[in-house]
């Protein structure tokens, strides 16, 4: 990466800021080698794969002067913002409780999932902090527990399905339910429940068309992935991200927001391990 960065970071073709596009593991030392060019940073959740090394990236980025941008895609989807306003305005009264579900699609490697697709840090985030945000509060206790759906991922304690319920200081109660393989498309939905109604994101089709007859009926398949699903979502990121380099502007997901939700998938790790509730 040094090659490249001084081959770049000079004359008419300097950059400003990079993009993060390696797994998760591999963030630190691409992260910190950027900040010390003085290169402002994107990536996809998360920073890091614990609380605490995401801090210390975030500790050396400010110290270096640079911008650490931490993409959650959910926050920049038209419908997830919408509903997330919704709930913040009051439009459903005090918010009681959630229910969230995401199982992807198509199934990851099981080379991936061995090695980097733990679902409590790599697939748990997009939720936990979109919640947290549209909630507007802070998780207190976390309870998790999962399963394996093959003996290879069973033996290396690996789960593809897991569920966790966040319990929120002022007092509302979230399950999230995780897969990592969905057959029929990318299941991505979400309903909060309040005092005075119920806020929901549904899911996204191919295509909207229903075909209804004496057989019965029929609609497409759901999106295929999260290329699909958030691709306007993803470009708008790249937007945002372009004018706080080009206007100086902040990155609307603060570096507390990160190591929150990092705090929060670090204890449901540990929840599943111990089969007992985290505080936090």
């Amino acid at each position: 990466m040094k090659e490249a960065i001084d081959h770049f970071g000079k004359g008419d073709s300097a950059l400003n800021g990079i993009i993060v596009c390696t797994p998760t593991f591999a963030h630190d030392p691409v992260i910190r080698e950027a900040a010390e060019h003085g290169l402002h940073i994107f990536t996809e959740k998360p920073v890091d794969e614990t609380a605490e090394k995401v801090s210390s990236l975030f500790d050396h980025c400010e110290k270096h002067n640079v911008k650490l941008c931490c993409g959650f895609q959910r926050r920049f989807d038209l419908t997830y913002k919408a509903v997330a306003d919704a709930v913040r305005g009051g439009k459903i009264g005090k918010a009681l409780s959630a229910s969230i579900f995401f199982a992807d699609h198509p199934c990851p490697p099981i080379e991936f999932l061995l090695t980097g697709g733990d679902i409590f840090m790599d697939l748990s985030a997009h939720d936990v902090d979109y919640i947290a945000w549209a909630l507007n509060d802070e998780v207190s206790s976390v309870y998790a527990t999962g399963s394996s759906s093959t003996e290879v991922l069973k033996n290396a304690n690996v789960y593809d399905n897991a569920t966790m319920v966040l319990s929120f200081s002022r007092g509302a109660i979230v399950t999230l339910t995780m897969s990592r393989s969905a057959s029929y498309g990318y299941d991505q939905r979400c309903e909060i429940f309040g005092t005075e109604g119920l806020a929901s994101v549904d899911n996204e089709f191919a295509d909207s068309s229903i075909i209804s007859n004496k057989g019965g009926v029929q609609q497409s398949r759901l999106k295929h992935s999260f290329p699909e699903r958030f691709d306007a979502a993803f470009a708008k990121e790249l937007d945002v991200f372009a004018d706080c380099i080009l206007d100086d502007t902040e990155w609307p997901i603060i570096k507390a927001d990160c190591i929150n939700t990092q705090k929060i998938a670090d204890a449901a790790r540990k929840s599943a391990e111990l089969n007992e509730v985290i505080k936090l």
